[in-house]
């Protein structure tokens, strides 16, 4: 099975919800202690879901991914860069509170310090969001695309 295409177009409808719990719950299973960022994350979490639900409800006005059953390489490419990110946030966030931080789970696993994995977790966050809004960017233009060919193919057949 191909990684592109009709796997993004199933994947999409499950990364919303899968992603930021792994972000939030996957650094306990994976050893790292849970802090007051279960707290922050539980609260922000829905916000995220639902701003991740976004792009898919739009991909489904694309007439032309949908006739496919698949979905675009950009949108494809857009949403592995957000996925992948996702998954980097969760082995590098810090936890932190009243304490000192708690490590994130490769600060744990002692592969590095807290200090670089904040580092790292800060360069994935703005990862994520740009590619969060590429995979809206490339939703929108598929459904515009869509729409402008389907218009020109009426327009050619009318009488």
């Amino acid at each position: 099975m191909r990684l592109s295409g009709r796997f993004v177009r199933v994947f999409h409808w499950i990364a919303p919800v899968l992603l930021p719990a792994l972000v939030v719950f996957g650094r306990g299973l994976l050893g790292a202690p849970l802090g007051w960022m279960m707290l922050v994350a539980m609260i922000i979490g829905p916000l995220v879901v639902i701003a991740m639900y976004i792009a898919p409800i739009i991909v489904l006005f694309d007439r032309d991914a949908k006739a496919a059953r698949s979905t675009r390489l950009l949108y494809d490419v857009a949403s592995w860069v957000t996925w992948g990110a996702l998954l980097v946030m969760m082995f590098t966030l810090v936890d932190g509170g009243d304490s000192p931080p708690f490590g994130s789970v490769l600060s744990t696993w002692g592969v590095m310090s807290s200090d670089a994995s904040s580092n790292i977790f800060a360069v994935a966050l703005i990862i994520a969001i740009i590619g969060w809004a590429g995979t809206l960017a490339t939703a929108i233009v598929g459904v515009v695309q869509s729409r402008s060919t389907g218009r020109a193919a009426q327009t050619l057949s009318a009488p």
